[in-house]
């Protein structure tokens, strides 16, 4: 199969070998090579936005794979236009860095650091070495509790800031329905996030805004 969609896409038959691939994709044989193919199948045709998607799923396989990175940029500069990507804040770039498992030991330490300062303490006369013990465990509770609000962002919402690519014009609505005037029409090829999903829409994230579109609109990595 992989014979005959490279043959197709030699001799110029894009649609076949891109159905090809696919299918190699629907059997398990997918990996950044097939993703990559498929791609170039859709840049040929002029559907970009799924051309971008399936340069993305080929960097999820192979984040080094260059020739990837490089058709991903020419897909992205032959898009007539395209809305701003959304940016998360600085402390959310900084937190997705950090591993969950450092946060839950961060949380058990400052709570037993705690624990630990208010025992003591417990068993000193007043005084003032009973006073910075009392600091520390006020302190420790404190920051166990800054880590734990951290630690629950990172669990819950985090994960569902999924990157996303719009694959065809898609109308953006305040709701997940399509009454009233839709507030903004997304170019296809867009890279968004989404971050929810409900039945068949998908609440999306872009430069300038948030709002609900069609999941069929929506392509996920």
């Amino acid at each position: 199969m992989a014979s005959q969609a490279a043959q197709a896409y030699a001799e110029g038959r894009y649609a076949e070998a891109a159905r090809l691939y696919t299918l190699m994709e629907g059997a398990g044989l997918e990996g950044a090579g097939v993703h990559y193919d498929l791609g170039n199948c859709y840049l040929k045709q002029g559907d970009l936005g799924r051309a971008i998607l399936e340069y993305h799923r080929a960097l999820l396989y192979d984040p080094s794979m260059k020739s990837a990175q490089h058709n991903l940029e020419v897909a992205r500069r032959l898009l007539p236009a395209r809305v701003a990507r959304w940016e998360p804040s600085p402390w959310e770039s900084l937190l997705s860095r950090v591993p969950v498992l450092w946060l839950e030991v961060l949380v058990l330490l400052l709570v037993f650091l705690g624990n630990g300062a208010l025992c003591v303490a417990l068993f000193l006369n007043a005084g003032r070495l009973r006073r910075a013990l009392a600091a520390v465990v006020l302190a420790s509770l404190v920051g166990a509790g800054i880590a734990g609000g951290l630690l629950a962002y990172a669990r819950s919402v985090l994960p569902t800031h999924r990157p996303a690519v719009i694959l065809k014009p898609a109308s953006v609505y305040p709701r997940p329905d399509a009454a009233g005037q839709p507030m903004a029409v997304l170019p296809a090829g867009s890279e968004v996030v989404r971050i929810a999903q409900s039945e068949e829409w998908s609440l999306v994230l872009w430069g300038e805004g948030r709002g609900w579109t069609r999941s069929a609109a929506v392509g996920v990595p």
